[in-house]
């Protein structure tokens, strides 16, 4: 019967972090996971395990996450979408919902992930929820001296906690350092894949580097030896943003 053909589903989906313990689903914590499963399992009759991207840790946001699942319910995609939006609470948004290849799966397939974390270099009401407030001056060009030398195939377990069990081997394909308005900077990270913690722990380097508490040079060092202690604090998770993901 046709309603009983398995479909594959992909999501994209947009998410204000600030109110979510990140992505992955907990049995006594609101997780964006939880809440789409939820729904999806009113609107199909079972709630299906989701595939994503990229786990978000708590606080952290999204633009451009991309999860897939399981399926024999006929619904369509664009109705499904539709219901899920209506269902949904405001923070978390469907952007796309569509028909993928059996075969597809949004964490393994990925060929990118982008993200971009923000700074705002003055007190902020507005973007408070979405900029880490840096309150000292930065010299971004030794800001961007640093970014360039961590660009490539390298070992990052200097930017990891130490119960990461992946390999540390990534391929940090781009390292971006720009003003934006107003009174802020953005940080942009390419990469096949991230660490547990990374982009925040290298937000957290760059930023020790802009207040020249570290040099470019150390910098380098610190990614050559493996060693966490050696690297700047761990960022806050309100600043950073997974833009897209790309296939």
């Amino acid at each position: 019967m046709k309603g009983l053909e398995t479909k594959n589903i992909r999501l994209d989906i947009e998410y204000d972090g600030t109110n979510f313990s990140g992505w992955q689903k907990q049995p006594t914590v609101r997780t964006v996971e939880g809440e789409i499963a939820g729904v999806l399992g009113r609107l199909t009759g079972v709630e299906p395990e989701l595939i994503v991207a990229g786990r978000t840790d708590s606080g952290v946001h999204a633009l451009g996450q991309v999860a897939n699942f399981s399926t024999v319910s006929d619904m369509p995609p664009s109705d499904m979408k539709n219901a899920l939006n209506s269902l949904l609470d405001p923070d978390i948004r469907i952007v796309e919902a569509a028909e993928a290849p059996l075969d597809f799966n949004a964490r393994y397939d990925a060929l990118k992930r982008v993200y971009r974390y923000e700074i705002a270099q003055r007190p902020t009401s507005v973007w408070r929820r979405f900029r880490w407030y840096v309150k000292w001056s930065m010299e971004t060009g030794a800001m961007r001296e640093a970014a360039e030398l961590l660009v490539g195939e390298h070992d990052f377990s200097a930017f990891t906690y130490k119960d990461e069990t992946r390999s540390p081997w990534i391929n940090l394909s781009r390292v971006t350092v720009e003003e934006i308005e107003p009174s802020g900077l953005a940080l942009g990270f390419e990469a096949n894949r991230f660490l547990r913690k990374m982009v925040r722990m290298l937000v957290g380097t760059l930023v020790e580097v802009g207040r020249l508490k570290m040099s470019p040079e150390e910098v380098h060092d610190t990614l050559k030896s493996c060693d966490r202690t050696r690297a700047g604090p761990c960022a806050p998770p309100h600043g950073l943003f997974l833009v897209r993901v790309e296939y």
